[in-house]
């Protein structure tokens, strides 16, 4: 259950709102040792999905006629 609390913490500061209560809510309940191994998952997974979804377009355009 802490795993999916820090999962969330990140996810809400990466997208950069946030009430203040619940922020430092989260700040009180956290295990600050494996933050930065969590932020740095969160922050390749979502990298890979950006990613995959270039390389899928960027490959479906590749066989178009015509430009």
């Amino acid at each position: 259950m802490e795993l999916v609390r820090m999962m969330r913490m990140v996810l809400w500061s990466f997208f950069g709102v946030r009430k203040s209560a619940s922020h430092e809510a989260d700040l009180a309940s956290v295990n600050f040792k494996w933050l930065p191994f969590v932020a740095v998952a969160l922050a390749a997974m979502i990298g890979a999905c950006i990613l995959g979804v270039v390389l899928l377009v960027a490959h479906s355009t590749g066989t178009a006629q015509g430009f």
